[in-house]
């Protein structure tokens, strides 16, 4: 028998509110050790966590807690086997609830607790799961068919602790998610319930549908993790956040804002993390622009949904309790006018801009052929975007979705076997375009621009219109949407439905109006892809894999083609206009994305390549000076590398900004990495 010591602090909060499983996670036993349950005998086991880390969740407690998922490692959690921890039906009522403090950053499906599997394309069956989406914390159930039901977050991992509370409230009809005492989403429940399981619960990660180890694991520290089977009060996730910073502890802040760049007309976000006393008095959130109080800017974010020039100045947050006070340090604003020239964006390996031709402004070569069936041939349409546009569509023999009929005319673009559009299994890479769906189009997926036979989830790449009816045919559907798969010859990756109704951050492409699409794909493992719409981050959820990163080399032989698979034969009927597509071998940044928007749609502008160089000339004092272009917004591009010799190894040259100057002094031998 392990006799437990008598809680003091906050532990006597949460035992005082009855929980079903209190993990305080405070143990140093090692792998195979017993994680004690300190009121139900639900013990858990350790599997490759790093024990006794401090701090934990609180400055005024010395209590240690875990890390789990470090450095990317997966099979780094918490097991609990126990089936006395199960919420299945139509009438049950729980909440869980755990403090984590991850870097920014989180893959998709980061679990910081779940029961039950994750999504791979179909089998997903958590019970209950608080994760990482789109970067935030979320809260979600799954009912019998695997529909979900989430209350999203509005702020997730970030290098600072934060409580998490999810509330599955049956009575009220309405699951709840709250971060650090407050709020943060909300969603109905499932109308079937929640699925049955009797999956093991991890605390830290859970296992994809297709692997034998827990491999979504969070990255980070967790602590002081509860499970109740009823539902928890506003007031008392109120007071159990209070507690862990007792009456005393004047505020501090954990995580200062950071300055920013954007162009008018998108959004800015300053954020801040503070902690301190709640209690007898709450923290008190004040914004300053310019040493001035901003009106009405009273929480620890602040967000200017569509900039102007007189936005630009300089940004703190000053934080009060009935203790004391602090201040942030400053975060500068810098608001750009849109692109009066198109921007030079370097690394462009394609551009088609579809001005009544099918020539790749690049000089490449990478030029399209016009293809059809069935008489269908393509056309150019004089209202793009940009200029003009390519017309593309297809016609089934049933003109219905299902996939069960066969193509009878089809007009479409072929690329063929292109050697800029192989990315094997490492090759960061980027798509961008404008798309202009026609009013109401869903259930419909026919390829923007693919390499993968069929759409979604074939293998290669696809960029296409989300497919699905969250409510009938596809639990994870997302009808008017976008979405894209990233899937190698062995099914490893991820596809991304992008979220829309009424979603922050989503939103739908299927209102006949012109849209920007840029897609930024990270390779490797713990990466992910980044999709702006419009200029913005978008939200998507997960329709399968685990990551776009998971993949490995998806090169194939089937050609790229654009409105079609490469074969010409995929059965979905459709058609779109499409504008101004590039694609670059490197990873675009969030203001090269916004460029492309804003030029796009203030003054009709498209982008280009910047050619990359370095030049060195010798200066005074036996010295050499290297200079390499700016972008357009006047950043020096890429990163200095420098080597002994020709073949390398090359690394990154510390602290070099442009001009560079060095003693000359040997050979030594330069290059710039672009990404």
């Amino acid at each position: 028998m392990t006799v437990l010591p008598d809680p003091t602090g906050y532990a006597t909060v949460i035992i005082g509110d009855r929980p079903i499983a209190y993990y305080r996670l405070d143990e140093t036993n090692g792998t195979g050790g017993v994680a004690h349950d300190y009121v139900g005998g639900n013990d858990g086991i350790y599997n490759d966590v790093i024990q006794g880390v401090t701090p934990g969740y609180s400055e005024i407690d010395p209590d240690p807690c875990i890390t789990v998922g470090a450095n990317g490692a997966t099979g780094s959690y918490v097991g609990i086997s126990s089936s006395a921890i199960n919420f299945s039906g139509t009438n049950v009522s729980f909440s869980i609830e755990a403090w984590a403090n991850g870097a920014a950053g989180q893959v998709d499906q980061s679990a910081v607790i779940a029961k039950g599997t994750g999504n791979n394309g179909g089998n997903a069956n958590e019970q209950f799961c608080i994760d990482v989406n789109s970067g935030n914390y979320r809260f979600f159930v799954r009912n019998p068919r695997s529909a979900i039901a989430e209350a999203d977050g509005n702020s997730g991992p970030d290098g600072a602790w934060h409580h998490l509370v999810g509330v599955y409230d049956s009575t009220a009809g309405s699951l709840y998610f709250y971060i650090d005492g407050a709020q943060s989403g909300s969603a109905p429940v499932p109308t079937l319930g929640v699925i049955v399981s009797s999956a093991v619960i991890g605390i830290g990660s859970e296992r994809s549908g297709v692997a034998p180890v827990f491999d979504l694991n969070y990255d980070g520290s967790i602590d002081e993790v509860a499970i109740y089977d009823y539902a928890l009060s506003s007031v008392q996730v109120q007071n159990h956040y209070s507690a862990a910073y007792g009456t005393g502890l004047a505020p501090f802040i954990t995580r200062q804002p950071a300055s920013l760049t954007n162009y008018v007309a998108l959004p800015a976000t300053f954020s801040v993390d503070a902690a301190g006393s709640v209690t007898p008095t709450p923290l008190t959130f004040q914004w300053n622009k310019d040493g001035v109080a901003i009106p009405g800017a009273n929480s620890a974010s602040y967000t200017i949904a569509a900039l102007a020039t007189t936005d630009a100045g300089s940004y703190t947050l000053s934080v009060t309790n009935s203790v004391g006070g602090t201040n942030s340090t400053p975060a500068k604003l810098t608001v750009l006018l849109p692109p009066t020239n198109p921007p030079a964006i370097p690394g462009l390996v394609l551009h088609l801009p579809f001005d009544n031709n099918l020539t790749d402004a690049t000089g490449r070569g990478n030029n399209g052929t016009g293809a059809g069936t069935g008489g269908g041939a393509i056309s150019f349409v004089s209202d793009g975007q940009i200029g003009d546009a390519l017309h593309y569509s297809t016609i089934t023999s049933n003109n219905d979705h299902t996939g069960s009929g066969i193509v009878t005319s089809s007009s479409y673009v072929t690329l063929g076997d292109r050697p800029d559009l192989k990315f094997g299994a490492d090759i960061d890479f980027t798509v961008a375009y404008w798309i202009r769906l026609p009013v109401n189009y869903i259930l419909n997926d026919l390829p923007f621009f693919t390499d993968a036979v069929g759409s979604t989830f074939g293998d290669g790449f696809v960029f296409a219109p989300s497919y699905g009816d969250p409510q009938t045919s596809f639990p994870n559907g997302a009808p008017g949407g976008w979405a894209l798969s990233i899937i190698d010859g062995a099914g490893a990756g991820a596809g991304e439905y992008g979220s829309v109704n009424g979603i922050p951050g989503g939103g739908s492409i299927n209102d006949g109006n012109w849209h920007s699409l840029v897609h930024v794909i990270l390779r490797g493992a713990g990466k992910a892809a980044v999709t702006y719409l419009d200029g913005a981050v978008a939200s998507f959820a997960r329709a399968g894999g685990t990551t776009t990163g998971a993949a490995g080399d998806i090169d194939n032989t089937n050609g790229a083609a654009i409105g079609q698979d490469p074969t010409g034969k995929y059965p979905q009927p459709g058609s779109a206009d499409i504008d101004d597509l590039g694609v670059w071998k490197r990873a675009l940044s969030p203001l090269e994305a916004a460029a492309i928007y804003l030029a796009g749609a203030s003054n009709h502008l498209s982008f280009a390549d910047l050619p990359i160089s370095l030049t060195i000339k010798r200066v005074a004092g036996g010295q050499v000076q290297l200079t390499w272009p700016v972008d357009f917004a006047g950043q020096p591009v890429g990163v200095l590398q420098s080597a002994s010799n020709a073949a390398g190894p090359y690394a990154d040259v510390p602290g070099a900004t442009m001009p560079y100057v060095v003693t000359a002094s040997g050979v030594t031998f330069y290059r710039l990495r672009l990404n």
